[in-house]
């Protein structure tokens, strides 16, 4: 099973459960959940959670001392192992840890003040012990200073990392600080590092993009199976400028294809009379590299998703386009009698579409279909009488289309959600698409006319949309509450806590009190 790891790390912070007052949804009877053996509670500052064999979890929690690595397995998922390693966390930047091949790796680099460099260490974890695998392995040094991709230094803005579709390749990708800080007069440099999984290095390069900064906005960067690096751009004939920030002629995406001597081939494609609005580049299990996201007109929002695929023969595919209709759009709206002409005449102009609409990733199936899963993101601020300022988030409706490995369109799904505490986790199977997140349970039987109910501390349920892949049939399946599950309360459900096992299960670990914490496993019928 696949996951989704969302960017915005605000989207998976930990859910208190509160007490509910309303009877709870009954759990569907295609969901089954078993608990484990409960265990002490760790106070941790960042918890992670791997699927490192069947029906076997690893779990690596940052304490004060270091790290802690907790092994759960069998048909419960009992804690077997615990242990502690002693790790320095002073100057460190901690990018995750991520799975190569048959290893987890844990990335973090170090900063030498007085050198004026930075090291990115690989320190691999050996999955059957819990433990780090020997000593950590400097992967590359970089002696110019780095552009950090925020605007202040912290962990996961100095270093870029993608992992190949068969997780045997990986690249490192870096920004060298700007010479000159005019946009007009400066071309990024970038540094690209491809390691195989067993962290030897197979070529590094430096690269220099071949437009300057106010001509090109880079999308993404991906690597292939061969070890082939890509950049994903969007070019401009002149620099943006509001008279011609909605003209399609001035826009244009390409895909440079990097080799080890630190050349760049251009392969560029255009959207036509539309303009690229979100994309993102995956590799397929036949090293196609899949560039696929949303396009919207001049003036608009989002009106739709698109799809092109650049071969292993360097052969890029025209871009094929998959609207999003009108009812599509109007789909769990509320609408009065105003906003029901406004919305007639957008359509009537050819206008109508899908307002803040985010990419959140692209999963590609076995079979060569393609999943795209998208959400209604946006932020509001207010003011209020003593001057403080609050912020809402706001992670709406879920938008997912299909793609038969064909080309054509399989399906479009629209799943109705109002939260202002957390985003979406998205699993896909060779047969089913599961649509993860906390709801309000007036939502179930939602009419296709109506806004959703907000979810709220106490009329929260975590549910999923099963979605058949070839039918697009779907159904909303109660999962657990925020109270209890069978008889034992359960606290701190977060999305971050969700760990995908196998093609139709997965588990979550949850607080359940009196100092102890529960691992559930959650299974669907397929």
């Amino acid at each position: 099973m696949k996951i989704i790891n969302l960017t915005l790390l605000f989207l998976l912070g930990s859910l208190s459960l509160f007490a509910q007052d309303d009877e709870e949804m009954k759990r569907s009877s295609e969901v089954k959940i078993t608990k484990s053996e409960a265990y002490p509670v760790v106070d941790a500052y960042s918890k992670t959670y791997y699927k490192v064999a069947n029906d076997e979890i690893l779990a690596i929690k940052r304490v004060k001392e270091g790290y802690l690595f907790q092994k759960f397995s069998g048909d419960q998922l009992n804690l077997k192992s615990s242990f502690t390693e002693a790790f320095s966390f002073k100057g460190v930047s901690n990018y995750g840890t991520y799975e190569l091949d048959s290893r987890l790796v844990m990335m973090y680099s170090i900063l030498d003040k007085k050198a004026g460099s930075e090291t990115l260490y690989a320190q691999s974890i050996d999955k059957e012990k819990g433990a780090f695998d020997g000593d950590p392995k400097v992967l590359l040094t970089v002696e110019k200073e780095i552009s950090s991709f925020g605007f202040v230094r912290t962990s996961f803005n100095l270093f870029s990392f993608d992992i190949s579709a068969d997780k045997k390749v990986f690249v490192v990708k870096y920004r060298y600080k700007p010479a000159v800080k005019d946009d007009s007069k400066n071309n990024d440099v970038f540094g690209m590092h491809v390691f195989d999984s067993d962290l030897n290095q197979k070529w590094n390069a430096d690269f220099t993009m071949p437009y300057s900064e106010s001509l090109i906005d880079n999308l993404d960067f991906s690597v292939d199976s061969e070890g082939n690096g890509f950049f994903l751009i969007k070019k401009y004939k002149e620099e943006l400028k509001m008279r011609n920030r909605n003209n399609p002629d001035n826009e244009s995406v390409a895909i440079l294809i990097a080799s080890a001597d630190g050349s760049l081939k251009e392969v560029e494609f255009d959207l036509g009379v539309n303009m690229i609005d979100d994309v993102v580049m995956k590799e397929n299990k036949n090293g196609d590299i899949i560039c696929a996201g949303y396009y919207r007109k001049p003036r608009s929002s989002v009106d739709g998703t698109f799809v092109s695929i650049l071969d292993s023969k360097g052969n890029l595919s025209a871009p094929k386009f998959y609207e999003f209709s009108a009812d599509f759009i109007k789909k769990y709206k509320r609408i009065s009698e105003r906003g029901k002409k406004k919305m007639a005449e957008a359509d009537a102009n050819d206008n109508l579409s899908l307002a803040n609409l985010t990419m959140s990733d692209v999963e590609i199936l076995d079979d060569g279909g393609i999943v795209l899963a998208g959400e209604i993101f946006y932020i509001t601020t207010y003011t209020d009488s003593k001057g403080n300022t609050h912020t809402t988030y706001h992670y709406d409706d879920v938008i997912v289309v299909k793609i038969n490995a064909d080309g054509e369109l399989g399906w479009m799904q629209k799943f109705p959600k109002r939260s202002t505490v957390e985003s979406f986790r998205l699993f896909t199977s060779q047969k089913c698409t599961y649509i993860l997140f906390t709801d309000n349970p007036k939502n179930a039987d939602l009419p296709d006319d109506q806004s959703p109910h907000a979810s709220f501390a106490k009329e929260r349920f975590v549910i999923a949309y099963k979605t058949d892949n070839m039918t697009g049939e779907r159904k909303h399946l109660a999962l657990f509450g925020f109270k209890q599950i069978d008889g034992t309360p359960v606290y701190q459900y977060a999305a971050n806590r969700v760990i995908p096992l196998t093609d139709n299960s997965f588990a979550v670990e949850l607080y359940i009190k009196q100092k102890s914490d529960m691992m559930f496993k959650v299974e669907f019928e397929e």
